[in-house]
């Protein structure tokens, strides 16, 4: 291998390794390198929950820091999609460039954005009055949100890179880099839990920490491959009809970034709502801690949409569906483990530092939650199909209404005096479930 290309003989050998891997295998392979970042994002969520666990009040910084987490990635989340529009652009020059200009925009703009949410008084109203937490709360929660500022940032030159990665076919790459990432976040929690410090702080240093070391790795490797010049290399024709404008590329990436806004600002939207149930400050701190383990294992799937949208046109529609579930059900299998069996019951116990009102409010989210790994999965293969046929407003018009019927269900549950966190995982699963309803139905009539 040469700066990360394969030699001619070395990529055939791997060629010819691979076509003797059934479909189902050879697509997991190409997809446990994507998913392991995915999963190490989403495991530093239980990993700081069961450090707050046991550091001083763990009740009032876990709900501080799930609202926190939620304002952070309702920040982020227009700027979740660079990787999808990276992966896309990347094969044109002029379009990569601007869409590095966009990205760079767009990071600034949220920045901004995020540090005036730290300044008094709109962090008073925004916790006190948007959110409904106690002020004790919201006095631990500002520390984790002024780390957060860089947030966005980070994420979006992360994922610009990831983009490139992966499509010049160095996956594994965006893999190597969650090593490092996953390697902070267990050392800062270590550290932090055995000097016992500020469960507030720590959970801030930890987050931001993690994500821009990860930046860091993932632009160090593209640098280090020469992505950039390798792709330019290939000398693709111009004439692909991607975007080469600032205007064009906003175009192209808007439903994108807006199907996000939904996904997010729902989940925000609903830890209001959970503020405001009957437990409303242990449903605060049960819910981001019991969700947070639903998405460590959940998370795993999202990658399949990167290899179906990369490896559509080398697989039949059976094989790639086949791959899905493979993958969900395995997932979900982890899930029912740990809701449904003793050892499982007992682990998560222990996970949340054998806190015994935060538990038993915390494990029936995992029982209803139990099969949404599947449902996830199927979700992001159906809009990796509808991506790959340019119908990304389906994809809209199914978010919105999933989100709405996830709100609904929860607000009404609320309104009858059930459990925050109860309620919130019902409203999750029944609107995750209608989504995909609605896209299978779009897929078919796409297809006919």
């Amino acid at each position: 291998m040469t700066n990360g290309v394969l030699e001619p003989a070395q990529a055939l050998n791997e060629n010819k390794s691979e076509q003797k891997l059934s479909p189902t295998k050879s697509l997991i392979k190409k997809f446990l390198p994507l998913s392991f970042s995915d999963v190490v994002m989403a495991l530093g969520d239980p990993l700081q929950t069961m450090t707050l666990s046991r550091l001083p009040s763990p009740q009032e910084t876990l709900a501080g820091v799930g609202v926190v987490k939620a304002i952070a990635v309702f920040l982020e989340s227009p700027i979740i999609m660079i990787l999808h529009a990276s992966t896309a652009l990347s094969k044109q020059k002029k379009s990569r460039e601007t869409l590095w200009r966009f990205m760079l925009l767009l990071s600034a703009i949220l920045t901004g954005i995020l540090f005036v949410l730290t300044l008094d008084p709109i962090y008073t109203w925004l916790f006190l009055d948007v959110f409904g937490t106690t002020q004790e709360i919201a006095n631990i929660a500002h520390v984790t949100l002024a780390f957060m500022i860089l947030w966005p940032a980070s994420i979006a030159w992360r994922r610009y890179f990831q983009g490139l990665l992966i499509g010049n076919g160095n996956s594994r790459y965006v893999g190597y880099a969650s090593f490092g990432r996953f390697g902070w976040v267990v050392l800062s929690l270590a550290v932090g839990l055995y000097w016992g410090w500020n469960g507030a702080w720590l959970a801030g240093f930890t987050m931001i920490g993690g994500v821009v070391l990860e930046a860091l790795l993932v632009t160090f490797f593209a640098k280090f491959l020469n992505v950039q010049q390798q792709i330019d290399s290939l000398q693709i024709s111009e004439d692909l009809g991607l975007p080469t404008t600032l205007q064009g590329v906003t175009n192209f990436y808007a439903p994108l970034a807006s199907t996000m806004l939904i996904v997010w600002g729902g989940r925000a939207i609903l830890v209001s709502l959970v503020a405001r149930s009957s437990d409303g400050a242990l449903a605060l701190a049960a819910w981001p801690a019991a969700w947070g383990f639903v998405l460590s294992v959940a998370n795993a799937t999202r990658m399949v949409q990167q290899v179906i949208i990369s490896t559509a046109d080398k697989y039949t529609q059976h094989d790639l569906f086949r791959f899905v579930f493979s993958v969900g059900v395995a997932c979900s299998l982890v899930l029912f483990f740990l809701g449904f069996t003793e050892t499982g019951l007992s682990l998560f116990a222990h996970f949340l530092g054998n806190k015994v009102e935060i538990v038993s409010a915390a494990t029936p989210v995992l029982k209803i939650a139990v099969f949404f790994p599947l449902l996830l999965a199927l979700q992001n293969a159906m809009q990796g199909f509808l991506i790959l046929r340019k119908k990304n407003g389906y994809i809209n018009i199914t978010t919105a209404l999933g989100v709405f019927m996830s709100l609904s269900i929860a607000g009404v549950l609320i309104f009858n005096r059930f459990s925050g966190s109860v309620s919130a995982a019902w409203g999750m699963t029944i609107g995750t479930s209608l989504e995909i309803l609605l896209l299978s139905l779009f897929l078919g009539i796409k297809r006919k």
